[in-house]
């Protein structure tokens, strides 16, 4: 009798073995190409595009807002918007950085050099503040820098080519 029943549990248990499996890959199956169609896990280029120029016009716009809120007496405040400015240039950059993860130096928005001349005159501006300097020239210097990444961010979005060619480091 046990032989009978051993028996009769190895006959059903090769008759069912690969339904269970084909359950599993089928619910599998059905629920990548539920996530697929939603969206989940792909990239979807246009939207990616859209809400990095959205990010670079609003990072652009807010380095000139932070510019131009700069007192030229060299007020207290004067440090703060200096930060607030660094963090949107900083922002530009990330963005740029960004673009050039997603599709190689062919993606490149703006040269590294652009940012490494920002940071320079914010420096430099910082440094003349601290130590009581005169920072009008900064100033301006820093405003017309910030004028022209503004205007290289809005070359590359209204005519959607690379304004700035990558540099060879």
């Amino acid at each position: 009798m046990t032989r009978m029943n051993r028996t009769r549990y190895l006959t059903a248990t090769r008759s069912n073995r690969l339904r269970p499996i084909l359950l599993i890959l089928l619910v599998l199956g059905a629920a990548f190409a539920i996530f697929r169609l939603a969206g989940v896990g792909g990239l979807n280029e246009s939207n990616y595009m859209t809400q990095r120029d959205l990010n670079l016009r609003r990072e652009a716009q807010q380095a000139i807002n932070a510019v131009n809120s700069l007192s030229r007496l060299g007020s207290s405040s004067s440090s703060a918007e200096l930060g607030r400015l660094r963090q949107h240039i900083h922002g530009v950059e990330l963005l740029n950085n960004l673009n050039v993860g997603m599709y190689g130096e062919v993606g490149r928005l703006f040269a590294q050099s652009v940012f490494d001349n920002l940071y320079a005159i914010i420096d430099e501006y910082d440094a003349k503040l601290i130590s009581g300097q005169r920072i009008y020239d900064s100033l301006n210097q820093l405003s017309e820098a910030v004028e022209s990444l503004s205007a290289m961010v809005t070359d590359v979005l209204d005519g959607k080519t690379v304004s700035v060619q990558p540099s060879a480091t």
